[in-house]
């Protein structure tokens, strides 16, 4: 019989609890980016007192389908993971499978709304008819519920086409990003009628500048899954030396949003060099990980993404970035109380 410890540490390691700061910092840098060079680039998202709050929420909702997302992962693994990973909770007994299932369903459901009350939550502690912050745009559930079903497809499928399943996984950071660029980005209106109800979509801030870093979340993501793809496969990760070619270009796409957008300020770009190496050396710490081991490149790479985030943000929001780095070093640390994968 597992003790409650035991328990909870199963639950913590199931959910992959290690990896909320990693989301978090997802959202992080599609907020910040898009609020910051669209709606308020003069002053910043952190400088709008009213974006703290529909920031956190979203955070939450999308740290719940994360966990609920690698809940049913696990539940439906739970055959295969008896003979490849038979450490997990699950088969080891601590948890069980059908429990987890109905969690992660419920999990679900509880992001869906806890999203679709996001705007009226804001609009009702402090109304802002001025600039339709809290309005209810369609396009806002719609990419929440698009990327809850491409995760429970990522859960149901991934291990039947290795293939389709990295495409799957590099569409849930990438869409991720974009649910939090959609949040910050609001149809501007003057018109006080239409605070804190559904508006038409409005995709004008979907440009190709913003849709850079997306990319490059989504492109990191699926490289790090392709190694995690081939952890329960014994020995050496094949194609390192690919790997590491196409790594080491993802941060460089940041340079392309400082290319393309005026408003950079140039006293952030010491703030941006100082994130960019520590980008880049935690990513050669990973590299040169995966010489021995792969579960240990996988849990680097996955922390690494509040770096990346903060590359993409420091030019523009360095106080963002800085709340990156925050967030990358809970990240290691969490993963010393649960594993990352």
């Amino acid at each position: 019989m597992p003790t409650t410890g035991e328990k909870t540490r199963a639950i913590l390691a199931t959910g992959r609890i290690a990896n909320l700061p990693t989301v978090c910092s997802n959202i992080l840098a599609g907020f910040c980016l898009s609020y910051s060079l669209f709606s308020a680039p003069q002053h910043g998202a952190f400088a709008q007192a009213n974006t703290i709050l529909p920031l956190i929420l979203l955070m939450f909702a999308c740290g719940m389908i994360y966990v609920a997302g690698c809940m049913l992962g696990d539940a439906i693994d739970h055959s295969f993971d008896l003979k490849n990973r038979p450490n997990r909770p699950i088969p080891l007994g601590l948890l069980d499978a059908n429990q987890i299932r109905f969690t992660s369903y419920l999990l679900f459901i509880l992001a869906l709304v806890t999203l679709c009350l996001i705007s009226p939550i804001t609009n009702s502690l402090k109304p802002l008819p001025q600039d339709g912050i809290a309005a209810i745009q369609i396009h806002e559930v719609f990419f929440g519920c698009l990327l809850t079903i491409v995760v429970t497809c990522y859960a149901f499928y991934h291990k039947k086409n290795k293939a389709a399943a990295l495409v799957m996984m590099g569409s849930c950071r990438f869409l991720l990003v974009i649910l939090a660029m959609s949040f910050a980005h609001k149809a501007l209106s003057n018109s006080s009628s239409i605070t804190g109800q559904w508006l038409p979509p409005h995709l004008a801030w979907l440009c190709s500048t913003l849709i850079i870093p997306a990319i490059g979340v989504a492109a990191y993501t699926i490289l790090l899954s392709w190694v995690a793809s081939t952890e329960s496969k014994p020995g050496v990760f094949q194609s390192r030396n690919i790997l590491t070619l196409m790594l080491l270009a993802v941060p460089l796409t940041s340079i392309a949003i400082i290319l393309r957008m005026p408003d950079t300020m140039v006293v952030h770009y010491p703030c941006y060099c100082v994130v960019l190496v520590l980008c880049y050396l935690w990513m050669y710490s990973g590299i040169h990980a995966l010489k021995k081991s792969k579960p240990i490149f996988v849990s680097k790479a996955l922390a690494g993404f509040c770096l990346l985030d903060a590359t993409f943000l420091a030019p523009f929001e360095p106080i963002a970035a800085a709340v990156c780095v925050a967030l990358f070093l809970v990240a290691l640390g969490l993963q010393k109380i649960a594993p990352a994968t």
